[in-house]
């Protein structure tokens, strides 16, 4: 210290000591600043994705329809006298079915004949006076507007004549619609009306099964429609006759579901005779699938946004979440069906997944 006193001046050695003592406390009070702590980890459910195969047979319940088949109504509204067949009954072309109370029909028949009488009357009456005007005409007793007007009274009269025969045209057709006919052969399959019964015009009273070819009618549930859709084979069994078996196609699906049961109803073509398919029998319809292999999730692992379906897909080495567009074909009671976008072995996650964002570090519980 002497030597460095004899050396350096005093006051340097001082200013050297301060900005030494300086620089040691703002590092020593750099190194006690908080340390910012680690992002959390969200721990989250994850599903790794697997294909499943859908085999076995799908079995449904149905019932033995005509092909053609339409509902009976009166064309004219009115009190039932008579019915003539009864649930069940083939009936031919022309058959009476039932028939109304027509006294009613009759009166306005009736009415409408005697006003056609009067404007027919009125008509001879206008025609006859034309006529001696025409000879007044001819002697200039009258002027050309007069036979004019006349003949124009001539023209209404014959066109009133002419209204009034149609309406006793039509009151004729009325009086006719109180009886209700076959209008091909068939049979009766439903009957809602009886004796006494008032009915209104184009009320649905009975239905008529046309002979002719006969199919299956069959209710499908919505989770099994794409089952349905690409069926390689089909085959019917007629619960009276177990022992034997019929081809059978697809022919119609509907397009929306009934609003009661939740169902599609399908029509099935039979290869079969009319002996072999009785009307309202019963019978088992058989979808022969393949093995399909789907993808499956769970709803809640599905997020939609603007129309885009997106999940959370997890990289088991970094924990990090990404997320991948998929593309579905529809939901099967819990699930969801993923027909592009997934693969085997990818982990999901399929709770929480609102609450992540693009990068986070996720741990997957177990």
């Amino acid at each position: 210290a002497g030597r460095l006193n004899y050396f350096i001046p005093m006051p340097t050695i001082r200013l050297f000591r301060f900005f030494f003592l300086t620089a040691l406390a703002s590092a020593l009070s750099a190194c006690e600043r908080p340390v910012p702590p680690p992002e959390t980890v969200r721990p989250v459910k994850v599903w790794v994705v697997a294909q499943e195969i859908n085999a076995g047979d799908l079995v449904l319940a149905c019932e033995v329809v005509a092909r053609y088949e339409a509902p009976l109504a009166f064309q004219v509204g009115g009190k039932v006298i008579e019915r003539k067949v009864n649930l069940g009954d083939s009936v031919r072309v022309g058959q009476v079915i039932g028939r109304l109370d027509a006294a009613d029909y009759r009166l306005a028949v009736e009415a409408q004949s005697a006003t056609a009488a009067a404007a027919q009357t009125e008509l001879k009456l206008a025609e006859a006076d034309l006529a001696r005007y025409h000879s007044l005409r001819e002697k200039n007793f009258i002027s050309a507007a007069e036979l004019d007007r006349r003949q124009a009274n001539v023209d209404a009269a014959r066109e009133r004549a002419h209204a009034a025969n149609a309406n006793v045209g039509q009151a004729k057709r009325q009086l006719g619609y109180v009886v209700l006919a076959a209008g091909q052969d068939g049979v009766v399959t439903a009957m809602s009306f009886d004796v006494g019964q008032v009915v209104a015009a184009g009320q649905p009273v009975a239905r008529l099964a046309r002979q002719g070819p006969r199919e299956l009618l069959v209710h499908v549930p919505e989770a099994e429609l794409p089952r349905m859709r690409t069926a390689q084979k089909l085959s019917v069994t007629i619960n009276t006759r177990p022992d034997q078996s019929h081809a059978a196609s697809l022919r119609e699906l509907a397009a929306a579901a009934d609003a009661a049961t939740r169902t599609y109803a399908a029509r099935i073509a039979v290869e079969a005779s009319e002996a072999d398919l009785p009307l309202g029998a019963s019978a088992t319809l058989r979808v022969a699938s393949a093995n399909v292999q789907t993808i499956r999730l769970p709803l809640a692992a599905v997020l939609s946004r603007d129309g885009v379906a997106r999940v959370w897909k997890v990289d088991a080495a970094s924990g990090v979440v990404r997320a991948a567009v998929i593309a579905t074909e529809g939901v099967s009671g819990g699930s969801i069906i993923v027909k592009s976008g997934l693969a085997p072995g990818d982990i999901v996650v399929i709770a929480g997944a609102s609450l992540l964002r693009e990068g986070q570090k996720v741990k997957p519980l177990p």
